[in-house]
C-alpha cells in the first residue's frame, strides 16, 4: 500500500489479510470532480483502497473506504474502483 493511502482503511485491510499478501489495485486513481471548487481537494485513492490478498490460503478481494478522504463520500472514480474489483472477483469465481 502506498504511504499516501496508509490510513485506518489501509490498517483494516492489512489486519484482515495474511501478512504481505495484499496487492492494491487502482492506487493512482483520484477523484475527477471539478464542480464546487473540488479541484483543490486532495483525494488519495479517491477514498477507497481496493485489491486482493490471501486469508488462510484462499484468495479474497477486499476494499476499505476511508472516511477521512472527502468525508467518506462516494464519487465516480470511488464507485468505479469498487465495481472493477467486483468484476475481477466474479471472473476469478467463474474459473
Amino acid at each position: 500500500m502506498s504511504n499516501a493511502t496508509q490510513s485506518l482503511a489501509g490498517t483494516r485491510i492489512t489486519s484482515l489479510l495474511d501478512a504481505n499478501s495484499f496487492v492494491e489495485i487502482g492506487q493512482g486513481v483520484t477523484a475527477r470532480a471539478t464542480d464546487f471548487n473540488m479541484t483543490a481537494n486532495k483525494a488519495p485513492s479517491d477514498g477507497v483502497i481496493t485489491g486482493y490478498g490471501v486469508i488462510d490460503n484462499k484468495l479474497v478481494y477486499v476494499y476499505s473506504q476511508d472516511a477521512s478522504v472527502l468525508n467518506g463520500t462516494v464519487g465516480e472514480m470511488h464507485a468505479k474502483k469498487i465495481t472493477r474489483l467486483y468484476d475481477l472477483a466474479m471472473k476469478q469465481a467463474l474459473r
